[in-house]
C-alpha cells in the first residue's frame, strides 16, 4: 500500500516530461525530481523547482520548460490547479476530490494509510542505547531510547523487517572497575576504611547493590583470600544487576528488544580472534611495540592506524566493535543502523573503514550520531557523568513528567542538534506544552465523536456522507495536510529522522483547534455535521497513529 501524493506526482511529472520530450525539448540526464512543501499557502499545497534544474541541464528556458510541464499536468484529477511560477518553480493545488478520496482512505484503512511496502520485508537492524552496564540510564540515554525506538518503528511502517538490538559490553577496563568499586561499597558496609579504586564509580546507585551482593555472596567471599579471585565473582554479580535495573527503566519507558548482544560472547565463541585472522589475511594488520594495529590508514587518507590489541595482550573496544560488526553481517542484515552518542563521533570514520574491509556494501552500515541533552531544572543546567555518580537518571525523568512526555521532548529535534530538555514545559498542562497540546486535540475530538453518540448521531459509511460540504479554509486546510502524512512517514524514514512526525503532530494539531475554535461541529445542519464528524475523526485516527509510531499513547480523557 502507498498512499504518497508526492509518488504520484512525480509520475505525473514523468509523464509530462514524456510529452515535451517528443515535441523537442532535450536533455541527456534527468535531474532529481524534488517535490516540497511551500513556506506560504499562496504557493500551493507542493511545489517543484523541475523547470529550474532542468534548465540548467537542457540549456533551455525554464519558463519554457515550466509552462509545456503545466500544459500536459493539468489534465490530471489529482490537480485544482497547476501554475508556473518564475524563475522555475511548478505549484500544485489539490483538488477537491483528491481531498476528499483522502478523508474516506484515512477512516477506511485506519493504521495502514501510512503503510507502505517499499522496504519488500528486508531485515532491518537499529542498535542504540548500548549504555555500558557501569550504571543507571541517564538523560541522554532516554534520547537514544525514544529516538532508536522511534525509528525502528518508522522502518516497521514503511514495510522493513525491523530487529532492535543492545550491545552490551561486559569486557574490558571499565567493568573492572565497576567491579573493583562494588568490592570497596561493600567493605565500607562492614566499617572498613578503604580507598575507593582510582577512576572507580562512585555514585550511590552501587550501595543498595553492595547489600545485594553482601547478603548472596558474602558467605562465599569470606572464605576466598586471594581479591583477584573475588572480582570475577563481583563482575558477573553486578553487570547481571545493573542491566536489571536498565531493563526496568526501559521496560517503563516502552521499549524493548529482539536481541540483547554480549561482548562476552564475542571472546567465548572465539569470533573475536577468527575476526582478527580474518584481518590478517586481508593484509589489514600490523604488529609494532609489542601491539596488534589495523591499519586505518589505507582506507583513510591521512587518518592514523588504531590499536587492536594491547602490549599486556588485552584487545580494544575497537576490536570488539569489528568482531561484533562482523557477526552483524553474517546474520544476513540488509542494513545496519548503529544510534551512537555525540562523543562517538571521532569513532564513525575507522568503524566505516573497518566496515569496508569486512565486505558491507557501500551504505549498509550507517551511523546516526545523536548530540547530548542538558535538563534545565529552572535556570540550572544538570550534566550527566555516570562515574562521578552527578546525572539525573531516565528514572527520574519518568517519575517527574511521565512516559509520553519524556518520549515526544527526546524526539522533538534533529539527532544532531543539542537538546535542551525544559523539564518544567514537560509537565505543564497547558497549550504550552506540546504533547499535553496534541493529546488534548485527540481527546477532545473524542469527547465530540461521544457527545455525538450519546446524541444519536451514529458515524455513517464514509462514501455515504457528502464530503463536498466541507468547504471552509481551516477544513480544507486540514484534509491537505492529512493528505501529506505518508509522505512526512517516509521522509522520516528515508532521513532516519523520526523528528519529522512530532513536528507534524503539533501542526495537524494546531489546525484542528483553529477549526474547533471557528466552527461547530455538531449543528442543525446533518448533513454538514456528518461531514465534519468525518473529518475530525480522520483528524483522531491520525494522531492516534503517529503518536503510537512514537511510543505514546492517545487518551480519550484529559
Amino acid at each position: 500500500m502507498d498512499n504518497s501524493v508526492k509518488k504520484l506526482i512525480e509520475n505525473n511529472l514523468r509523464q509530462a516530461l514524456f510529452q515535451i520530450k517528443k515535441k523537442g525539448f532535450s536533455y541527456h540526464r534527468l535531474p532529481p525530481i524534488i517535490i516540497t512543501q511551500p513556506k506560504k499557502k499562496e504557493w500551493g499545497d507542493l511545489s517543484t523547482n523541475l523547470p529550474f534544474s532542468l534548465s540548467k541541464i537542457s540549456g533551455e528556458s525554464s519558463l519554457e520548460i515550466g509552462r509545456a510541464l503545466v500544459t500536459h499536468l493539468k489534465g490530471s484529477d489529482l490537480f485544482s490547479r497547476v501554475e508556473f511560477a518564475p524563475p522555475g518553480f511548478i505549484n500544485f493545488f489539490f483538488s477537491p476530490s483528491y481531498l476528499k478520496e483522502t478523508i474516506r482512505k484515512i477512516v477506511t484503512e485506519r493504521k495502514n494509510f501510512t503503510r507502505f511496502s517499499e522496504g519488500k520485508n528486508k531485515l532491518v537492524q537499529v542498535e542504540f542505547i548500548s549504555a555500558n552496564p557501569t550504571g543507571p540510564l541517564h538523560i541522554g540515554h532516554g534520547r537514544a531510547a525514544a529516538f532508536g525506538d522511534s525509528l525502528a518503528n518508522v522502518l516497521s511502517k514503511v514495510g522493513y523487517q525491523v530487529q532492535k538490538e543492545y550491545y552490551v559490553n561486559d569486557m574490558g577496563g571499565q567493568i573492572k572497575r565497576l567491579a573493583y568499586s562494588l568490592w570497596a561499597r561493600m567493605q565500607e558496609l562492614e566499617g572498613k576504611r578503604v580507598s575507593f579504586p582510582k577512576d572507580g564509580y562512585r555514585g550511590d546507585y552501587l550501595i543498595p547493590i553492595a547489600k545485594k551482593a553482601q547478603e548472596e555472596l558474602g558467605e562465599k567471599i569470606r572464605k576466598i583470600k586471594d581479591e583477584s579471585k573475588i572480582i570475577p565473582i563481583l563482575t558477573k554479580f553486578v553487570v547481571k544487576e545493573i542491566l536489571k535495573n536498565i531493563r526496568e527503566d526501559l521496560d517503563k519507558f516502552g521499549v524493548k528488544f529482539n536481541n540483547w548482544f554480549f561482548e562476552s560472547t564475542l571472546y567465548q565463541n572465539n569470533e573475536l580472534k577468527k575476526t582478527i585472522s580474518f584481518l590478517k589475511e586481508k593484509d589489514f594488520l600490523y604488529e609494532k611495540e609489542g601491539a596488534l594495529w589495523f591499519k586505518t590508514s589505507l582506507i583513510l587518507k591521512g587518518k592514523q592506524d588504531r590499536v587492536l590489541r594491547r602490549k599486556n595482550g588485552d584487545y580494544t573496544y575497537f576490536a570488539s566493535d569489528i568482531a561484533y560488526h562482523k557477526d552483524k553481517l553474517k546474520r544476513g542484515f540488509y542494513r545496519v543502523i548503529d544510534i551512537w552518542g555525540a562523543d562517538h563521533i571521532g569513532y564513525v570514520p575507522r568503524m566505516k573503514a573497518a566496515a569496508e574491509v569486512l565486505g558491507y556494501p557501500p551504505e549498509a552500515l550507517k551511523m546516526v550520531i545523536y548530540q547530548l541533552v542538558t535538563l534545565k531544572k529552572g535556570e540550572k543546567r544538570v550534566s550527566a557523568s555516570t562515574r562521578e555518580g552527578e546525572f539525573i537518571t531516565l528514572k527520574e525523568v519518568l517519575k517527574e513528567v511521565g512516559r509520553d512526555a519524556a518520549r515526544f521532548f527526546f524526539v522533538l529535534r534533529t539527532a544532531d542538534s543539542h537538546l535542551d530538555f525544559d523539564l518544567e514545559l514537560a509537565k505543564k498542562q497547558t497549550p504550552e506544552n506540546p504533547v499535553f497540546y496534541i493529546q488534548y486535540a485527540h481527546a477532545r475530538i473524542c469527547s465530540i465523536l461521544e457527545k455525538a453518540k450519546k446524541m444519536g448521531i451514529l458515524l455513517e459509511e464514509p462514501e455515504k456522507v457528502n464530503l463536498d460540504l466541507l468547504t471552509t479554509p481551516e477544513e480544507r486546510d486540514i484534509m491537505s495536510y492529512l493528505a501529506l502524512l505518508p509522505d512526512c512517514l517516509k521522509e522520516a524514514a528515508d532521513s532516519l529522522e523520526p523528528h519529522h512526525l512530532a513536528v507534524y503532530l503539533q501542526e495537524l494539531s494546531s489546525l484542528f483547534h483553529y477549526f474547533y475554535t471557528r466552527h461547530r461541529v455538531i449543528s442543525e445542519n446533518k448533513e454538514l455535521t456528518n461531514a465534519r464528524l468525518i473529518l475530525i475523526q480522520a483528524v483522531k485516527i491520525v494522531i492516534a497513529d503517529v503518536l503510537n509510531i512514537l511510543g505514546i499513547s492517545a487518551p480519550s480523557k484529559m
